[in-house]
């Protein structure tokens, strides 16, 4: 019976470690890569996996010294066909959230994301915070 309940415990105990690793933010994994969006939500998006950013498509880039590309808007103008442009940044962890620092065609965005979910393809973030500062 002690076997049992000890056994029963350490499948427990390592079940509790492997959900954390899954949006363990800090090992460097996740968010490196290229993403672009994927789905917008009412208070976030979802961004997807890819090998590099296609043509006037929104996305990030997200590389291991904290340096960060920001594919957006080139200019003030939203009207279709839209012309994309790449913008620096950087981000970093602070906690659990994912802080951004990114020019954009104006000035520049700063932006707080929680992760609320991560796969090996996708990820889906919550806006905690979004303001522009224009120069």
């Amino acid at each position: 019976m002690k076997k049992l309940l000890l056994s029963l415990s350490l499948v427990l105990i390592l079940h509790s470690c492997v959900e954390n690793e899954m949006i363990s933010l800090e090992e460097g994994e996740l968010p490196l890569g290229a993403w672009t969006i994927d789905a917008r939500q009412e208070n976030g998006f979802t961004l997807k996996a890819t090998n590099t950013l296609p043509k006037n498509t929104y996305g990030y880039v997200f590389e291991k010294n904290g340096k960060l590309i920001n594919r957006s808007n080139s200019g003030f103008c939203g009207t279709p066909p839209i012309v994309t442009a790449d913008f620096d940044g950087k981000w970093k962890w602070q906690d659990e959230v994912l802080k951004l620092e990114m020019r954009f065609w104006g000035g520049t965005i700063n932006e707080e994301w929680k992760i609320l979910s991560s796969g090996p393809m996708t990820f889906t973030v919550e806006l905690l915070k979004s303001e522009y500062k224009f120069d």
